[in-house]
C-alpha cells in the first residue's frame, strides 16, 4: 500500500505547486492592469492643466486602483506566508476550532441565505485531534470554508463534517450539485470561471481570482502540516476533503 500511495501523494504536491505557480502568475498580471492606470492618470494630471471636476475624477479611480493593489499584494503576501514552516505547534481539537469558524461565518452565510450545517461524530471532541500552529489551523479553516460559500447559490445547504479515523482527521464540505454557481469549475483543485464577453467580465474575473486564492492558501496551510486538500466531483455534487494526521490522545 505505501509504494502505490508515494506517487499519489507525490503526483499531488507536483499538481499543487503548478497551481500556486500559475496563480502567483495570475496575480502578478492582475497587478499590472491597475498600476498602469493609476501611472497614466498622474502622468495625465502632471504633464496638463486639467479642470478641478476632472482631477477629483481622475483621484476617485486612482484610490480605487490603488485599494485594488492593496488587496492583491495583501493576498499575495498570504498565499506565500501559507507554504511556510509552522512555528509553536501544539496538540489542538480540529472540532473546537472548526465550531468556532462556522459561527464566526454564520452572519456571511445568513446574508446569503446559505445553511451552515456542522456535523461532528460521537466523541469527536476528544478524539479529532492535530499538531498545527493554533491561528494557521483557524486561517485554514476560514480561508477553505470562505472559498466554498462564494460558490453557493441562495438557498443552499451546506454541509460540514468533521471525524477522525486510525490516524487521520477528516474535514468535509458537500455542496450539493445545484447549489454550485453557473460557470464555476473545480476541477484537480484548479477553479476557473467562464467570463462572459461584457461589462462586469473584469469583475467576475476578480471574484475568480479571490476564490482561488483562497482556495491555494487554505490547501498550502493544511500541506504545510502534513495534510492534504482535494476538491472532488461526486454525482451529487462538489465536494471538499481535508486530510490532517491524527494526534493519538494522550490515554
Amino acid at each position: 500500500m505505501s509504494t502505490a500511495a508515494g506517487p499519489a501523494l507525490s503526483s499531488g504536491l507536483e499538481q499543487s505547486e503548478a497551481e500556486y505557480q500559475q496563480l502567483m502568475k495570475d496575480i502578478f498580471h492582475e497587478l499590472s492592469q491597475p498600476l498602469s492606470t493609476l501611472t497614466c492618470l498622474l502622468e495625465v494630471n502632471l504633464l496638463m492643466p486639467r479642470p478641478a471636476k476632472r482631477t477629483r475624477h481622475d483621484l476617485q479611480i486612482a484610490l480605487k486602483q490603488t485599494h485594488s493593489v492593496m488587496r492583491l499584494i495583501r493576498g499575495l503576501r498570504e498565499l506565500v506566508e501559507a507554504g511556510g514552516a509552522q512555528q509553536d505547534q501544539q496538540t489542538l481539537n480540529l472540532t473546537d476550532c472548526l465550531v468556532e469558524v462556522v459561527a464566526d461565518l454564520l452572519p456571511v452565510a445568513e446574508k446569503q441565505s446559505v445553511k451552515l450545517v456542522l456535523v461532528c461524530e460521537p466523541g469527536s471532541d476528544s478524539r479529532c485531534l492535530v499538531r498545527f500552529q493554533a491561528s494557521r489551523l483557524r486561517q485554514g479553516l476560514l480561508r477553505l470554508l470562505e472559498f466554498t460559500l462564494e460558490g453557493c447559490s441562495r438557498g443552499t445547504e451546506l454541509q460540514i463534517t468533521a471525524a477522525a479515523d486510525r490516524d487521520a482527521v477528516r474535514v468535509t464540505v458537500a455542496v450539493p450539485t445545484e447549489s454550485v454557481l453557473e460557470g464555476v469549475i473545480a476541477k484537480a483543485g484548479a477553479v476557473k470561471t467562464r467570463v462572459p464577453a461584457s461589462d462586469g467580465s473584469a469583475d467576475i474575473k476578480q471574484r475568480e481570482l479571490k476564490r482561488r486564492l483562497r482556495l491555494a492558501i487554505a490547501r498550502r496551510i493544511f500541506e504545510s502540516a502534513a495534510g492534504r486538500l482535494m476538491v472532488l466531483h461526486g454525482t451529487n455534487g462538489l465536494c471538499l476533503d481535508v486530510c490532517l494526521p491524527l494526534v493519538p490522545p494522550p490515554w
